[in-house]
């Protein structure tokens, strides 16, 4: 077993649920999420970031948007990140101000609702941010 994190869902209704997150410590990278009683859900990537917006994606399609700093729209792990820590921390992107060291965020640390969005909406914005046309 391994790190445990616990963390909120919500709705664009104003629904909320807790969950589990447990992050494995055992290669491959593995997140298995628990949503209240249910049983728990896989999902093995090539790092956490990558896990994670498995997870989120299965939110997704129940409605819900999973409340931490790897599901804000301006979040997103460099190349070097995701190889250095396999993803767990990633960079708070901010217009006309280089990144740093004091940028980068714990993508399992809570966040609001209202500072999360989508994966497609988030894969939007950071393709905006580094002015990449789709």
């Amino acid at each position: 077993m391994g790190e445990l994190v616990s963390l909120l869902a919500g709705g664009p209704d104003g629904r909320s649920m807790q969950l589990s997150l447990e992050l494995s410590d055992q290669m491959p990278t593995t997140l298995r999420m628990k949503v209240a009683d249910s049983v728990w859900q896989e999902f093995q990537a090539s790092n956490w970031f990558n896990c994670l917006l498995e997870a989120r994606l299965t939110l997704e399609a129940g409605g819900f948007f999973l409340c931490c700093q790897g599901a804000r729209p301006d979040v997103f792990p460099s190349g070097m990140l995701q190889q250095m820590n396999l993803g767990r921390f990633a960079y708070h992107l901010q217009p006309d101000v280089p990144l740093s060291e004091d940028d980068v965020v714990d993508i399992f640390a809570p966040a609001d609702i209202s500072e999360v969005a989508s994966v497609e909406d988030q894969r939007i914005a950071v393709l905006k941010f580094f002015k990449i046309s789709k």
